[in-house]
Order: structure tokens, then C-alpha cells, then sequence
């Protein structure tokens, strides 16, 4: 399969990848371009093979979700062709956006994402994986396009998931932290999406701590705080979009029945789809220049 493409450059810094090389690649025949992953099979790590072959179970036919074009399976290696997609990440494309101007692209980047969250709600599917750098940003003249990428960790609910996986410790919602895989569902990626859209406005992830303990222990239990860079009025919806039950004791010293009731009633107060999010925040009234009477 690897004769077939033709490498046109590296992408990402590599450095940084545990699963291998990602490169932009055209097809010989049609000139297309798409995305391969590499990854070579380390017995050492068999969560990245795990990830790789995950990935490769999700295909979308539906704009801003990956179609994987090929997989191909070794002895050696795995390796993944997807379709590739043009865009910055969240986090970098929000920096350039005034800061006057935030609140109202945040409503146009959730409405252009809205889509995309109902089609893994439609398909119970949940990406596991929400946060700025697998959010895709393609400017098209003035209107944007966005893109999910990375469904590594992503599952399909009903299914059997019944594998450990350390998910993104500062994005993660208690369920997916506790490896309560049966109960996540669409509420466990609006959780996520409120913890990105509070790390804009602030530049930093709530409930931080250099104790990896300590901020696994925050981020289960203790409620998203408050910020001074946080719009009026956002705070209450992000507080919603991430809410958490309380624990009275440690996770390890309760039943996994009363573990799954105290997670099932806290998504239960989320909300339950992008729209409604964005309902509220239309509600928010916005100052009006002083020359506007």
C-alpha cells in the first residue's frame, strides 16, 4: 500500500508522537492528498496499537468527520490513510481572533460544530478525546468549517469496552477518568468541549495541579471554578456543560454501583445536546457600542 502514496512532507512535531510518524501523502494515481499515520508495533506499548486500529474503526461519510481510504496490517507496522483536511487548530486560530470579537466567534464555532456532535449522538458514538488540537479550523472566505480528528479514544456505545486507557487527564470527565466506559455517552464530549472553551478564554486548564494525584482527585469531584477572563454570563453554561456529582469518599472505597449512580445523575444535569448550549448562550445579552441608540 505504501507504493501507492507518494510522501509530500512531515506533519506535526514529531518529537512529540509515542505512536509513530504522521505524514501528508498524495496518491500516485489520483493526486489526491491524504493523512498516514505509522506506527510500529512496540509490545511495550500496546495502548498506541490499541489507539491506531480504534481510529481506523471510525469512517464518516459527513463533512468535518474523517474517511479513512485505506488500513493496512503487519508484522512490523499499521498503518492508516485518511482523507486529509486543510485548517489551524482551535487554540491557534483563536489567537487570532480580537478579544472583543471572542464571544460571538465562540457562538459560530460551536454552531459550525453542532452537526458534527449530532452525528456521534445519532450513531452513539463518543469521541473520549475533545479538546482544541483535535478541533480543525478552515477558513473559507468569512464563514468557517470545523473538523474532529483523533478518534483514537473514541467508542461506540453498547459495544464492549472493556479496555484501561489514560484519557486526557485535564479535559477528561470523571466517567471517562474512573474507565467507566459503559456509561459514557454524548454528554461525556460536551463535558470535555466546556473544559476547551474555558481554557480559551483563560489560557490555562481549571483545576491544574503539579500532583498528578491531587488533580486527578480535583478534576473527579471538585466543580469548575470561576475566572475573570470568563464573558458574563458564560460561567453558569460552562458550569452546566461540565457539572460533576460530588463524592463524599474516595472512588476506591465505594461500590462501582454507587460510583455509576453519583456519574449517571451528573449527566443527567448536563446538558444534553451542542443546541441547547448555544440557546443560552444567544440569551446572554451583549453591550451594545455607546454611538448604537
Amino acid at each position: 500500500m505504501k507504493d501507492q502514496y507518494r510522501v509530500v512532507s512531515e506533519l506535526g512535531n514529531q518529537k512529540n508522537r509515542k505512536f509513530g510518524k504522521v505524514y501528508l501523502i498524495e496518491d500516485k494515481d489520483t493526486n489526491e492528498q491524504g493523512v498516514m499515520k505509522c506506527f510500529l508495533r512496540n509490545p511495550n506499548s500496546p495502548g498506541m496499537a490499541h489507539r491506531l486500529r480504534s481510529e481506523a474503526s471510525f469512517s464518516f461519510d459527513f463533512p468535518g468527520l474523517p474517511k479513512i481510504i485505506d488500513v493496512l496490517n503487519t508484522e512490523d507496522e499499521i498503518i492508516l490513510v485518511k482523507n486529509y483536511v486543510s485548517g489551524i487548530q482551535l487554540d491557534d486560530y483563536w489567537k487570532t481572533i480580537p478579544r472583543k470579537q471572542r464571544f460571538s466567534e465562540l457562538v459560530k464555532i460551536l454552531s459550525c460544530l453542532q452537526p458534527l456532535f449530532d452525528t456521534l449522538k445519532t450513531q452513539g458514538i463518543v469521541h473520549c478525546d475533545i479538546k482544541p488540537s483535535n478541533i480543525l479550523i478552515e477558513k473559507v472566505g468569512e464563514e468557517i468549517k470545523c473538523h474532529l480528528i483523533d478518534f483514537g479514544l473514541a467508542i461506540r456505545r453498547g459495544s464492549e469496552n472493556d479496555f484501561e486507557v489514560l484519557f486526557p487527564l485535564g479535559f477528561a470527565s470523571p466517567e471517562l477518568i474512573l474507565n467507566r466506559l459503559k456509561i459514557v455517552d454524548h454528554t461525556t464530549d460536551l463535558f470535555a468541549l466546556g473544559i476547551s472553551i474555558w481554557k480559551l478564554f483563560t489560557g490555562s486548564l481549571p483545576l491544574s495541579h503539579p500532583n498528578p494525584s491531587i488533580f486527578t482527585n480535583l478534576q473527579i469531584t471538585y466543580p469548575l471554578p470561576d475566572h475573570h477572563a470568563l464573558p458574563r454570563g458564560v460561567y453558569s453554561i460552562l458550569q452546566k456543560m461540565c457539572y460533576k456529582q460530588p463524592f463524599h469518599t474516595a472512588p476506591h472505597r465505594m461500590s462501582t454501583d454507587a460510583i455509576d449512580a453519583l456519574l449517571l445523575q451528573a449527566q443527567v444535569e448536563r446538558y444534553q445536546s451542542l443546541n441547547e448550549v448555544i440557546e443560552d448562550l444567544n440569551k446572554i445579552p451583549q453591550k451594545k457600542p455607546w454611538w448604537i441608540f
